[in-house]
């Protein structure tokens, strides 16, 4: 009697172990999430650092004040950027390095944390795809920089694409201010917005309709700074597109860098690399219109990914060789490559053959890209120097990343 009480005991730890592993709670994921953002920048926690536009956003906050909010980047509003940058202004403007980072740190794992969520339908597979979002292979300028944040924020409009409708004031406010932000950070909602109108047509909801008026407000905002403005991603009088390079490309910095890692050369082969661009969109297609449970959200999971992919390879038409150019372009291939590993982790849970090789090929993933998960570290810049300065409100000249890169801040007076 003893021994099968102590049977029964012990099976139903295993399974409460099980239990946990399989749906951990949330502030020990984020904890994990965390941790890998900490170990993939170490010295972005240790020396912040400002890179690049940072120190543009930064310094039109600490010039011109909220009227920075209407002033168009790149063709388009960065509200989030505005938003952070004012804030490091508010608050201390010679911390501004370590509130930008902090501020990135913690939309990152906000967006990870909308991945556990219960209206969300991603798997949950003991937090991996909040994971996910810090195990991108290809992050370089995207993790812990504000300028990048608005890759990470595209993701999290895609979560909010696939997730349930609002229930309750609190969730009502969250997904419509969450639209709102998103929608004014970036172009994503120029390019997801068809999307957003085909799911509130197929929900006929009124969370479904009212999102996706707000999605469409925000992308004819940024649609009319698009067009009025001054043309994005022209090319060289007498440029070409290379179009022979469209296919290696994806095969190269999607498909061959999720699975094979450092596995993957460079230096693809033509042939081969449309070959593995091919597999790429075949792989993902399958993945998002296969049978089964949650087929409504792989596919809009595999339209944002060809409308996504479309768009930055339109973006990079006249320098798509720098796709095969070690750490560039890595922010035009973040999104792409997470949706893909999605929509994997969406098929790990399945019986048979199928699930058995989706989980090979996520800790293929894991193993290959190991040793590039550590990205190399910004030049200290000495941000430190200038403080005293900076806190003074005399005009100061600061050098920032990369090399030859400054912020030039006016006289400020208290």
């Amino acid at each position: 009697m003893v021994k099968g009480v102590s049977s029964g005991g012990d099976l139903t730890a295993r399974r409460r172990l099980a239990r946990l592993a399989a749906a951990p709670p949330g502030a020990a994921v984020l904890l994990a999430c965390a941790a890998v953002l900490a170990l993939r920048r170490a010295q972005a926690v240790t020396v912040p650092q400002f890179w690049a536009e940072d120190g543009y956003f930064f310094e039109r906050a600490y010039e011109l004040g909220w009227r920075a909010f209407l002033e168009p980047f790149a063709g388009y509003l960065h509200t989030m950027m505005r938003v952070i940058a004012g804030f490091a202004v508010a608050v201390d403007p010679a911390r501004a390095p370590a509130l930008f980072v902090a501020s990135s740190a913690a939309v990152t794992l906000y967006v990870a944390l909308r991945t556990l969520s219960p209206r969300c339908p991603l798997p949950k597979l003991g937090g991996a795809c909040a994971l996910a979002v810090v195990l991108v292979p290809d992050t370089y300028e995207v993790l812990l920089t504000v300028v990048n944040l608005q890759w990470v924020m595209g993701a999290g409009m895609v979560l909010l694409l696939i997730s349930g409708d609002p229930r309750g004031a609190r969730q009502w406010a969250h997904d419509l201010a969450a639209a709102a932000l998103t929608g004014l950070t970036g172009p994503f909602s120029i390019v997801l917005a068809p999307l957003f109108a085909w799911r509130a047509w197929s929900r006929r909801t009124r969370g479904s309709l009212a999102l996706a008026a707000v999605v469409a407000a925000c992308a004819l905002v940024q649609g009319c700074l698009v067009l009025t403005g001054p043309a994005i991603g022209a090319g060289a009088p007498g440029a070409s597109v290379a179009f022979r390079l469209l296919l290696p490309a994806v095969g190269r910095r999607v498909g061959a860098s999720v699975l094979m890692g450092f596995l993957a050369s460079p230096a693809t082969d033509q042939i081969l690399g449309t070959v593995a661009g091919i597999a790429t969109l075949a792989g993902v297609g399958y993945l998002a219109l296969r049978r089964g449970p949650d087929r409504q959200a792989r596919s809009l999971l595999g339209l944002s990914f060809f409308l996504l992919l479309g768009g930055a390879l339109y973006r990079t038409r006249y320098s798509l060789d720098d796709f095969f150019r070690p750490l560039a372009h890595a922010r035009y291939v973040f999104i792409p490559q997470l949706l893909a590993m999605w929509l994997l982790l969406f098929c790990v849970g399945r019986r048979g053959i199928a699930g058995r090789v989706a989980l090979a090929l996520c800790a293929l993933s894991l193993l290959t890209n190991l040793p590039r998960y550590r990205e190399p570290a910004f030049a200290n810049m000495r941000w430190d120097l200038y403080e005293a300065r900076i806190r003074a409100g005399e005009p100061v000249v600061v050098p920032i990343n990369p090399r030859g890169w400054v912020v030039p801040l006016p006289p400020r007076g208290k």
